[in-house]
């Protein structure tokens, strides 16, 4: 094994998280992070395993083993291949912020790949597919109102648990109330937690963690990060406005990745207009908190989300200014459904696309992190074959959409017209 400092500074595949995250899915799955292979487990949140045996499952024991002798992770594919395109990751960016905090703790693992105790540092657990929208890049997995359109207005429940594992319309990891029992004991380690969904706003476990910071004093310690559609800014009889003003480390990433009527039917369930009184609101009476968004690049949106982007700078929703406003840019290239990945466009849209693209690259040229990120969209659009079968199954799964929903995404979206053509040609 090599030293633990020189695989943090040089190792290609040693990543700190193993050790200090817990990161699960609203189905109990656990997994190494949030970008590591939602096919390959590690885990399972079972009503009898304690959080510590969940740590040291049999894949999460090699996989400690195969970091420390610098060995290649297939969970963790993602990361390596957005290394070679010269992208921070993930990986990158906890090892440099945390690696070397804990060396001790590195250091005691067991020959086996086990470790004795856990202190959960960074904190990302999606407790609940509960969600107010059923976007059209999502699934019931991370949305109940998907699940209960699958159910009512397509195959039923017994499809719902074939194809999706699932026996009720919402699920939740904390169902029997025995997972939060678990995991309190470990809240007072936490420094860094991310908080998403389903729609983790309407989440109630959202609200015990804060509370229990809250209670303990510990919310200068606790590094709030946030992905929420931000459609709602209260839960009941909770003001998040009110709770947030007492994290001062806080930032929230929005789930926007269009605008008005188009926004609205590709994330059925938004209110734009609410959206950005929210937004508004939020810098207001929380000036301290770092505002930004964390749009999906989809076949749904690749057409105008350099207009949109372009409209929220030009409105100072996004500020450049204000550091605090505005670092890191994060755009997520779907990959799932396959069949909305912009890869598999035509040729002629692509070129269409790839010269409006680097006019973004070359108008926020001063910003390095947005610049990566636009190049990104490029890379993505040129790295696949144009697929007309793949276009045919968006057609597809569209007009679907529009008759459960009454809507009509050609309408709002009349760019498309030019590659359903092309597919039905």
């Amino acid at each position: 094994m090599a030293d633990v400092k020189t695989l943090i500074k040089e190792s290609k595949h040693f990543c700190v998280l193993p050790w200090i995250h817990f990161h699960s899915w609203p189905n109990g799955n656990v997994m190494p992070c949030c970008v590591a292979d939602s096919e390959k487990p590690v885990g399972k949140i079972k009503s009898d395993e304690s959080i510590i045996e969940m740590m040291n499952s049999d894949r999460f024991k090699q996989l400690r083993l195969n970091m420390l002798n610098d060995k290649p992770s297939d969970e963790c594919k993602r990361c390596y291949d957005l290394e070679l395109l010269g992208t921070w990751t993930m990986r990158q960016s906890h090892n440099k912020r945390r690696g070397f905090e804990y060396i001790d703790m590195i250091n005691n693992t067991n020959d086996d790949g086990s470790i004795n105790n856990f202190e959960m540092r960074y904190m990302d657990i999606r407790f609940s597919n509960l969600c107010n929208m059923k976007c059209r890049s999502c699934g019931p997995g991370c949305s109940s109102q998907w699940a209960e359109e699958y159910v009512k207005k397509k195959w039923g429940m017994e499809q719902l648990e074939k194809f999706f594992g699932m026996k009720t319309i919402v699920v939740n990891s904390n169902e029997d109330q025995k997972f939060m029992t678990k995991l309190k004991p470990y809240l007072k380690d936490v420094t860094e937690v991310y908080f998403a969904g389903g729609e983790v706003i309407i989440t109630p476990e959202h609200y015990e963690c804060l509370d229990y910071w809250i209670e303990n004093k510990l919310t200068d310690q606790v590094e709030l990060t946030y992905t929420t559609n931000f459609s709602v800014l209260k839960y009941k009889n909770r003001d998040l406005i009110k709770l947030w003003k007492k994290f001062p480390n806080l930032k929230i990433w929005a789930s926007l990745d269009a605008k008005e009527n188009h926004a609205e039917i590709i994330r059925k369930g938004t209110d734009w207009k609410k959206i950005i009184k929210n937004i508004k609101k939020l810098k207001e009476e929380v000036p301290h908190a770092n505002f930004q968004i964390t749009p999906t690049i989809s076949i749904w949106n690749v057409h105008r989300f350099p207009d949109f982007f372009d409209s929220l700078v030009a409105d100072e929703l996004l500020d450049f200014n204000n550091p605090r406003w505005y670092s890191n840019a994060r755009f997520n290239l779907l990959t799932y459904p396959w069949y909305a990945n912009i890869m598999i466009l035509p040729a002629h849209i692509k070129e269409k696309l790839t010269l409006r693209y680097n006019k973004s690259i070359e108008k926020y040229s001063f910003n390095k992190d947005l610049v990566n990120a636009f190049k990104m969209v490029v890379y993505n659009l040129n790295s696949g074959s144009p697929n007309k079968e793949g276009i045919l199954e968006f057609i597809k799964a569209n007009d679907e959409m529009d008759e459960h929903r009454k809507e009509k995404l050609l309408d709002v979206v009349p760019e498309l017209k030019e590659v359903y053509e092309w597919a039905r040609s």
